[in-house]
């Protein structure tokens, strides 16, 4: 049988990308990147692929920046995704902290390219936007959060970092059925979401289609 090749994914983010890893087993969670982790597994069996949960529920990308040494790259990651932002927005728009810890578009600019700054020995690094299940294009807080997708966005196109539209992949769900549908808080996407979210992952060639 020929060796297994070996490569280390880590994914980053907030709670989206967290999914209650903490009750798993596994650490993997129960949302998109434990369905990454068995897809791989079951339909690439000839590659060894190890995964990192490296979301944690709450986090802005102030908070991703403080920890990106120790749980990202501490992990020698073949492969990052990072996914952050819609903290940054729900934080000012809900008014319950303190204002020194809202994140504004200039820092959230700054967070990010200072991860992509850091990370670049990783061979294969890709942001993924921020995204609300929300279909009225004019809502605050979309319009905020597709405002911070632009600035990752640009990031992304600063380093030659890759970058997968998420909002684009519920846009195009949302024509048909409500984000409120699968998603009460338009936040936290659920089974559901979690899935289109692994779909995008694993069929977009910067994620693992044709990978060498």
């Amino acid at each position: 049988m020929e060796k297994q090749k070996e490569r280390m994914i880590v994914f980053a983010g907030d709670s989206t990308t967290d999914s209650e890893k903490l009750n798993t087993f596994d650490r993997l969670g129960t949302g998109y990147v434990k369905l990454v982790h068995d897809a791989l597994v079951a339909f690439r069996p000839e590659e060894k692929y190890w995964v990192v949960n490296a979301g944690v529920s709450g986090n802005t990308s102030r908070d991703l920046l403080a920890r990106w040494d120790e749980d990202v790259l501490a992990c020698s990651p073949n492969k990052i995704f990072c996914m952050i932002g819609v903290n940054d927005v729900w934080r000012r728009l809900d008014q319950t902290g303190r204002t020194a810890d809202l994140v504004y578009e200039d820092e959230y600019e700054e967070n990010l390219s200072k991860m992509a700054e850091k990370s670049k020995a990783v061979k294969d690094f890709c942001f993924m936007t921020p995204f609300l299940m929300e279909r009225n294009s004019q809502d605050e807080m979309r319009c905020m959060v597709q405002n911070y997708a632009q600035i990752m966005k640009k990031v992304a196109q600063k380093y030659g970092r890759a970058v997968l539209d998420i909002q684009q992949k519920f846009d195009e769900f949302m024509k048909i059925r409500s984000g409120l549908s699968i998603c009460g808080d338009r936040v936290h996407p659920g089974s559901i979401g979690s899935l289109i979210i692994a779909r995008c992952i694993l069929q977009n060639k910067t994620g693992f289609c044709g990978e060498e």
